[in-house]
Order: structure tokens, then C-alpha cells, then sequence
């Protein structure tokens, strides 16, 4: 899975030492897990966990049985052992550099920190946090350390090359995920702020949304209509809707917040490529800056043109030299008629109609009284068996009663540069919707923001890797923490020989 720029070009540095900050639950074991596959090499890599036994680990982090069945990859948990042992101030600094010696290209990821400092008194905790980083540089290791606390107030928030902190914020009542770079040293930020999900026990980052086409581009394969739905093109989208589109239906997109123009273009557009290449009809009222030329020039790039051709309509004030474009007066009557006349030519032809408009257009052209019209047309969708979709763009005062008449109402919104997409009828979960061309094509994936449970993840499309299980350790009542983590490495590379 990427990561953002910022700390993949991080993570390249021979000598790191990265905190990881967070409050309880925002997901900083599954992340530090995460950054732990990325900076291990063919050295040695130990975990210590300061709150949990191994164990534990596998039931909520899908990366830990891939790691934990690495030879050159240990776990261990300061549970097992008595804290007077090896908190002394002077203790951890020793143990640890006589660890990191012993260790091949050494990666020591500690989850938490505060498991061992707290226990010191404030005055020797700092001198610890100041010899830490001369240790590192010493030994050549890479450190990872997780910590409670996302204020960066402290001695090692100085000395460190990285601060990470996750946040959670509750929106609407679901809950969103956020990566913050507080501190890259030698790196530039490009954002302060990443959305994150855990969905699946991995940490994967969200990419702010762009619209890049490829190089190459293919005819696209649209997905089957049933009797009941329309497809929308997207296997994630129509899973969200229950199958897609039911016919009949009248389906509000609610654009809120700063969601980039492009965005509310393509994003419908995309969804109407399906019903195109189903040899089915668009008739469209959209904003008054849309270019059908423009729209023309992304459509064929997927499909003929003269599919194109025969199923597209595009209503426009303005005079376009374009074979899809018909202009309309602004006088409701005479419009009206063109569009009723539109639509009853594309219905002998046996067609469904997908009838989309731009709420604040026809609202600004037609006044308050176009809530007749839309409703009117809603009653012709619902008795023909045809679609109609309205795309809202922010503050406009007859949203909500749009909102009264549809079936369907999805809200497209953005955060920290990434589109966000989520069901009010039918109520659904926070989505990150992104585009890909896999195929050739753009094609809409669903990345879920909350958190779901590695087993419904699991498939046979997505087998878990088997679970590893940890013997009992016995220890002596005062064993030494670091000397049984370097005897248990030296066991380990001697079997492997």
C-alpha cells in the first residue's frame, strides 16, 4: 500500500528516529506494524510491546503474522518481565545500546514508550530521551517509538527526525482518520494532513483526489443492468446501493464543502458512462460552466462516438457547435417542450433515460417554481421506469426539498483533499471515493473509512496468512529484559544456520 510522499522519501534515511503520537485508538500499533514492513531490511528487526503479549497482536493487525513469520523479525513484550529490572535510567541506556550492538542493521520498534518511562522519575527520564539519540547514531539503528501523547513538548520531540501524530474526528457520527506531519526533518511537507483508514487491520493512506488520465486509454466494459437496477459502472458503488440504481428512482448527489471543480464534473460523468455504453440515454441540464466539448473530449476516449452520439443530450443556454448540444430559451414553456420532446424520441427508441441536472442552474434559469418541473419529472422516472438524478451544489435553498422527493441521497464532500463519499437514503458509512484506470477506464473504488474486522475481510480472495503462535517464556523473577531479547536473537540466527 503507498504512503504519502513525505514519508516514503522519510523513510529512505540510513539513521531515523521517528515518533509515532497519538490518543488511545487512533490506530498507532496497526500504523507503527506498518512502518515496521517498510523499514526492515535483511537486518534485525524487534518489536517490544510495552501494553500487549504477541499473541494478542494477530487478531487486529492483518501485517503482524507476515512479519512474525520472518526469521530475521522478533516480538517481545516487557509484560514477562519484572519493570525494576530494566527501567533504571541507566539500565535502559546500557541495555539498549548493548542490544543494538549485538543486532545486524538494527530496526527497534517500541510500542510504548511510556511503558518504560513512566516509570521513571522526570529528571533521569530526560537524560534517557538525550542519550537515545546518541545511541542510535552510535549502533547505526532506526527507531520507531510509539507514544501516548501527541502534545510535542519534550526532549525527544526535539531531537527526533520525525513526528507523526493520529488523529480521529467525528463527522456527521462517523468517525474520519488523520495522518499529521508535525515534524520531517530535511524533508518538505507538501500537506500537513492525510486521511488514513484501518479498514482490514492495515493502515492505508488516502490519496488527495486527482484526475490524471493515462497514457493509454481503453474501450469501456460497462457492468451488466438488471430488471430492478441500473448500473452505475462501479462493482463498489452499486454495492453501497444495494445493486445499484433502482429503476425509478430519483437519486440526489449533494456536493458539500470544497470539493474541487473537476470533482463535480467527472464524478458524474463517470457514473453515466455505464448507461452510454449500454446502448441507454443521458439527458443532461448541467452547470452553466460545463463545456460539452470538453465532456465530449473525455467520452470518446471510452467509447465510440457515435455511441456517443446517439445516446447523449446535454441542454445548454448557450450556443455550442456540438451535435449533443440543444439550446434551450429560458422561457419554462418552450423548454419544457423541447425536453419532453427529447425524451419521448429516446423513449420509443426503447431506451432508459438517466435525466441529470444541475440544481442551481435550472433554480437560477427557472426560480422556485422549478420544484414543479423536478417533481414532475420524478413521477415520469418513477411510472417509466427511468432515472433521474440532481446534483446539488452548497447553500442552495431547495436542496432539502429535493432531498424529500429522492430515494437516494449521497453526499460528495472532501477532506484534506480527499473525496469523501457517503450515503444519507440509505445511510451508510464514510467512503473515500478515488478514481482508477486499471482497465484503461476510470472506475470508482470505495476505500471504507471505518474500521472493519479482519475476519470480514477475509475470502478466499483474501486469505489471511496463518497465525503464529508465541511459546511461554519462563523467566527468572529478576531476568534481565535486554540480555534475554540479545540470548533469544543469538538462539534464532544459530538455528537459521
Amino acid at each position: 500500500m503507498p504512503l504519502p510522499p513525505e514519508l516514503q522519501k522519510l523513510l529512505d534515511q540510513k539513521t531515523l528516529l521517528l515518533l509515532l503520537k497519538g490518543e488511545t485508538g487512533t490506530g498507532k500499533t496497526t500504523a507503527a506494524l506498518e512502518l515496521m514492513s517498510r523499514l526492515r531490511s535483511s537486518g534485525d528487526t524487534v518489536h517490544i510491546s510495552t501494553r500487549t503479549y504477541p499473541d494478542k497482536l494477530v487478531f487486529q493487525h492483518a501485517l503482524f503474522s507476515k512479519l512474525a513469520a520472518q526469521k530475521n523479525i522478533h516480538f517481545f513484550s516487557t509484560l514477562e518481565f519484572d519493570p525494576t529490572q530494566f527501567v533504571v535510567a541507566h539500565n535502559v541506556v546500557s541495555g539498549l545500546h548493548r542490544l543494538l550492538s549485538s543486532m545486524d542493521n538494527p530496526l527497534v520498534v517500541l510500542d510504548s514508550w511510556e511503558g518504560i518511562a513512566d516509570y521513571m522519575p522526570s529528571e533521569a527520564r530526560m537524560k534517557v530521551e538525550q542519550s537515545l539519540m546518541a545511541v542510535l547514531e552510535d549502533t547505526g539503528a532506526r527507531m520507531v517509538l510509539v507514544s501516548e501523547h501527541p502534545e510535542t513538548n519534550s526532549t525527544l520531540d526535539q531531537l527526533a527526525e520525525a513526528i507523526l501524530v493520529l488523529h480521529q474526528r467525528v463527522i456527521d457520527d462517523r468517525r474520519v482518520r488523520e495522518l499529521e506531519f508535525r515534524k520531517l526533518r530535511g524533508v518538505p511537507i507538501r500537506q500537513e494532513r492525510y486521511l488514513f483508514t484501518l479498514a482490514g487491520g492495515r493502515l492505508r493512506y488516502l490519496e488527495p483526489f486527482a484526475f490524471t488520465l493515462p497514457e493509454r486509454t481503453s474501450m469501456f466494459r460497462p457492468l451488466e443492468n438488471t430488471s430492478t437496477h441500473m448500473s452505475t459502472g462501479s462493482r463498489d458503488i452499486d454495492a453501497l446501493l444495494g445493486g445499484g440504481v433502482p429503476r425509478g428512482s430519483t437519486v440526489l448527489l449533494e456536493i458539500r464543502g470544497d470539493v474541487p471543480f473537476e470533482g463535480q464534473i467527472y464524478v458524474p460523468l463517470t457514473a453515466l458512462l455505464n448507461f452510454l455504453a449500454t446502448n441507454n440515454a443521458v439527458m443532461a441540464f448541467p452547470y452553466s460552466d460545463y463545456d460539452p466539448t470538453r465532456a465530449r473530449l473525455f467520452a470518446t476516449q471510452f467509447m465510440p462516438e457515435d455511441v456517443y452520439n446517439a445516446n447523449m443530450r446535454v441542454f445548454t443556454t448557450d450556443r455550442v457547435d456540438d451535435p449533443v448540444a440543444i439550446k434551450f430559451s429560458l422561457n419554462p414553456t418552450e423548454d419544457f417542450d423541447k425536453w419532453l420532446g427529447t425524451y419521448s424520441a429516446y423513449k420509443a427508441e426503447g431506451k432508459t433515460i438517466w435525466m441529470l441536472m444541475a440544481l442551481d442552474t435550472v433554480e437560477n434559469f427557472y426560480g422556485q417554481g422549478v420544484m414543479n418541473f423536478l417533481a414532475t419529472v420524478a413521477s415520469r422516472a418513477a411510472v417509466n421506469k427511468d432515472i433521474q438524478s440532481i446534483v446539488a451544489r452548497p447553500n442552495l435553498a431547495l436542496t432539502q426539498k429535493v432531498a424529500n422527493i429522492s430515494q437516494i441521497h449521497l453526499v460528495l464532500s472532501q477532506r484534506w483533499g480527499t473525496l469523501i463519499l457517503y450515503g444519507v437514503k440509505p445511510r451508510t458509512g464514510f467512503y473515500a471515493l478515488q478514481f482508477t484506470f486499471g482497465h484503461g477506464y476510470p472506475e470508482f473504488e470505495l476505500i471504507p473509512l471505518e474500521d472493519i474486522s479482519l475476519t470480514a475481510e477475509a475470502g478466499p480472495e483474501k486469505e489471511r496468512p496463518p497465525s503464529v503462535t508465541f511459546p511461554g517464556r519462563h523467566h527468572a523473577l529478576r531476568a534481565d529484559f535486554f540480555e534475554t531479547v540479545m540470548t533469544s536473537l543469538t538462539r534464532s540466527k544459530k538455528g537459521a544456520a
